[in-house]
């Protein structure tokens, strides 16, 4: 995106709309703002950015080199631009970039001026730069810049353009400064709620803000700060790390308790006032308020923080009608939680009951392994939701689960399930609630002190194991990362094994624990059956390939309640 902008600029395309709010004294000394990303506010704003945040952001942090890590990354990004290619007016790639483990003052950057004629790239820090010797002056209007141009120009002559003049390079940069954003300002005398229509209504549109966004601006009139109050004050950092999106899965979570539907479009219907058309069971259409005011709306985000919590309890845990996601890059879907919490929430009944328990489990893997719930899933989230009202209403069946049946499993073709999928995450989970047992250590993995740190999904037959024979082999560079050769066991363990082979480690597993009985005992666990084992001590990946399938399969039949 940055490289692109300045791509744009240097071409004098447009590069879209600014639009601002001109503040008054009060509202610019009364509420909270946030500067653009990367600098720091001093005093109270004159203007508040309605659209552009992004755009104004990747400039300010390519021209101001401010002392932050790049977003998202654990690295310190500078900005260069290509003079050879920006004077040939070959703009695509012109401005580059290179990341630091360390942060890079201009001095320090400005010191490495040689390689900056080598390379034919200066940073763009050097638009806000100031002359060494005379701070009220630009660094391009400095004569050490001025040399530095000669210099430039007497080395690289062979790679520019024949006629090119000294004050050509610095009208570049100059050409970056002078360009001209089309920009809109709004006057100070809106009101507040007139703005958030503004600010939705502009990002409706290009570039779309999340959902989350902009509820969090039709949610400040009443009263309630999503982002900085509500979502950022959560403590609970586990569950926000099972996905990006969770502070809209909670929204959507209040939306399926609410109205029976989550997707973006009714979640507006949470504004606290907002009138919804609905239809009453005689088919006539009545309006009705789902929130009266934003303190309903913070007690609704609190009761969805909880329920969400316990959906994430039952997820990760591998107790009784639990689900054995014992990492959170083992959730089959993410986007069952909001459906989960919600459930929890509208149910009234014990949720330890057994009729409970069995339900939700026959439910769960039925989604997961129907992986319905991968990609876009709102109309299912919500389908899935109003089957249980129903079911917790008349006792009437979920239909999901009927979709799922022993034929389905033994159809399935787990040697194409490969890392991260839905059906690759469920079959992990279901070793962890099957109490899967170190190979060397003997001891359940997800338990004790085996922290998720040093728990991973593993290869059975190692990725780079050697010496296989050719015939007992000839699938494995095809299933190798599949489900069927991977199961749960110590980082430190899979470090030891290294490449051996199966019929190795399987001695050093013998000497450890001081019988082949007791390792079959613990590869029984890992759903590694005794025609299985046989294959694998014998480095017989092919055959073993097929066994394990056949044995995954029926352990989901016969545990799980899927298929009966």
């Amino acid at each position: 995106m940055v490289s692109e902008l300045f791509e744009s600029i240097l071409q004098d395309y447009y590069t879209g709309l600014l639009l601002f709010w001109d503040l008054d004294q009060n509202r610019a000394e009364q509420e909270e703002w946030d500067p653009i990303w990367g600098s720091n506010l001093e005093g109270s704003p004159d203007m508040a950015v309605l659209d552009g945040q992004q755009r104004l952001s990747s400039l300010y942090y390519a021209i101001h080199n401010p002392e932050k890590k790049f977003p998202n990354r654990k690295s310190y990004y500078v900005f260069y631009l290509d003079l050879i290619k920006a004077l040939d007016e070959d703009y695509e790639e012109a401005v580059t970039y290179k990341y630091f483990q360390y942060y890079r003052t201009w001095e320090q950057l400005s010191e490495d001026r040689e390689s900056w004629i080598d390379r034919g790239k200066v940073p763009l820090a050097i638009l806000s730069a100031r002359d060494p010797n005379d701070p009220n002056k630009k660094y391009l209007d400095s004569r050490e810049f001025q040399d530095w141009i000669d210099e430039f120009i007497e080395q690289r002559s062979s790679d520019l353009p024949s006629d090119v003049k000294p004050w050509d390079i610095r009208d570049v940069f100059v050409s970056i400064l002078d360009y001209s954003f089309v920009h809109y300002p709004l006057s100070n005398d809106r009101e507040i709620r007139d703005i958030c229509n503004i600010f939705a209504k502009v990002n409706a549109s290009g570039m779309k803000l999340s959902t989350f966004d902009l509820m969090n601006a039709f949610l400040y009139p009443s009263g309630v700060e999503l982002r900085k109050e509500l979502w950022e004050k959560l403590d609970n950092e586990t569950l926000k790390r099972i996905d990006p999106n969770m502070k809209e899965y909670l929204l959507k979570t209040i939306s399926l308790v609410k109205q029976n539907y989550c997707s973006s479009k009714y979640l507006y219907n949470l504004i606290p006032g907002e009138k919804v058309t609905r239809r009453g069971n005689d088919g006539k259409r009545y309006e009705e308020v789902l929130v009266d005011s934003g303190e309903e709306f913070k007690t609704l985000w609190e009761q969805a923080c909880d329920y969400a919590e316990k959906a994430r309890e039952i997820l990760m845990n591998t107790g009784d009608g639990e689900f054995g996601a014992i990492r959170t890059e083992f959730i089959p879907n993410s986007t069952i939680v909001p459906v989960l919490a919600a459930i929890l929430w509208e149910y009234d009944g014990d949720i330890e009951s057994p009729e409970f328990k069995e339900t939700l489990s026959r439910w769960y893997w039925s989604a997961v392994l129907s992986q319905d719930y991968s990609g876009s899933s709102d109309t299912v989230m919500a389908k899935d939701f109003r089957d249980w009202k129903e079911w917790m209403a008349t006792g009437s069946t979920i239909e999901r689960i009927t979709k799922i049946d022993g034929d389905f499993i033994k159809e399935l073709n787990l040697r194409s399930v490969d890392k991260g999928s839905a059906r690759y995450n469920a079959i992990i989970c279901l070793l962890a609630l099957n109490d899967a047992r170190d190979f060397y250590k003997g001891r359940i993995v997800g338990t004790g002190d085996f922290s998720e740190r040093k728990i991973n999904d593993h290869h059975i037959f190692p990725k780079k194991v050697k010496d296989l024979h050719p015939d007992d082999a000839k699938t494995f560079d095809s299933l190798k990362d599949s489900i069927v050769n991977r199961t749960l066991i110590l980082d430190e363990t899979n470090n030891d094994i290294k490449a051996d082979r199966p019929s190795e480690y399987i001695q050093e597993m013998i000497d450890k624990h001081g019988s082949e009985t007791k390792v079959q005992e613990i590869l029984q666990t890992h759903l590694i059956t005794d025609s299985a084992y046989e294959h694998l001590r014998n480095d017989e990946f092919d055959d073993f390939a097929i066994e394990r399938e056949k044995a995954i399969k029926q352990h989901i039949i016969d545990n799980v309640g899927v298929g009966n």
